[in-house]
């Protein structure tokens, strides 16, 4: 048997690379047992190949190189199972991460999927809708730079794991009195339906009571609500229905899925009841 091995093959019986070893010898975690200073070939020997398999198992743990050199500086089996049950916790957590992540994609694909198919632009129709709970933002829109802002801010207060993008979460809520005023341009505030209340102070989520909603979807830009306010409030009006509150316009597809103007949708609904 070699009582030395060269560097690709030693390399070879982990499945690492010959330079993953030379860095691993230059900040001195794992050094040859000899390096032939005429050709600077470096050889290993056999008996490393359980430390190479513990270096390369605990890299798979994502364990930084000096955490690792900390261990094998001063290895026991209470050392051991600390380090093994940190990081079991560490993988829970993370599958618990990927598991609410995959959750996030399938519902986004599958909105997606479904607002694809919406035909019935710029028709109202009347539904009813169950209560739901936001967080809003309390920056004062004046332009897509303070609307892309405020978005950042109520999206990192969820402080959720998956981006929220192409997820129909987000909009704008329009004051009843603005609509009134005419002022719906120059007067609204951003918000985000709240999935999880977990870690959100309940003095900051509001409400969107239950109740009957006139609706309709519009393809276009954010800043075009006000011609379409002006025909469901008509149409309300004709149906016999007057505004009861505030007005929600909701992002169902955005930049964040396409460069395409003409394929941005968004959602107005307006509260009701009969006269």
């Amino acid at each position: 048997m070699k009582d030395k091995i060269s560097i690709g093959e030693f390399a070879s019986l982990r499945n690492i690379t010959t330079e993953t070893l030379r860095y691993y010898d230059r900040i001195g975690l794992l050094k040859p047992i000899k390096v032939d200073h005429k050709t600077g070939y470096r050889y290993y020997s056999i008996l490393q190949y359980e430390q190479l398999g513990t270096i390369k198992e605990l890299r798979q743990l994502e364990m930084s190189i000096d955490e690792i050199k900390k261990y094998f500086n001063n290895r026991n089996i209470d050392q051991s199972v600390n380090i093994l049950r940190d990081k079991h916790n560490e993988l829970i957590k993370r599958i618990k991460e990927l598991q609410q992540l995959e959750k996030s994609i399938n519902e986004k694909i599958k909105h997606l999927e479904d607002i694809s198919q919406v035909s019935n632009f710029e028709e109202i129709v009347i539904k009813e809708i169950k209560e739901r709970e936001i967080i809003t933002s309390d920056k004062s829109i004046k332009d897509e730079f303070d609307l892309s802002y405020a978005f950042l801010e109520l999206e990192n207060t969820l402080k959720e794991i998956a981006p929220i993008i192409a997820s129909n979460r987000f909009g704008t809520i329009i004051k009843q009195t603005d609509i009134a005023l005419n002022k719906c341009i120059e007067s609204f505030v951003v918000f985000l339906f709240i999935k999880d209340r977990e870690n959100i102070d309940e003095k900051h989520i509001r409400k969107i009571p239950k109740g009957t909603y006139a609706s309709m979807y519009y393809k276009g830009s954010m800043w075009d609500k006000e011609i379409y306010f002006k025909k469901m409030t008509e149409y309300i009006e004709k149906k016999g229905y007057r505004v009861c509150g505030d007005i929600l316009q909701i992002v169902q597809i955005d930049i964040s899925v396409t460069d395409q103007s003409e394929e941005e949708l968004f959602e107005i609904q307006i509260p009701i009841k009969e006269y």
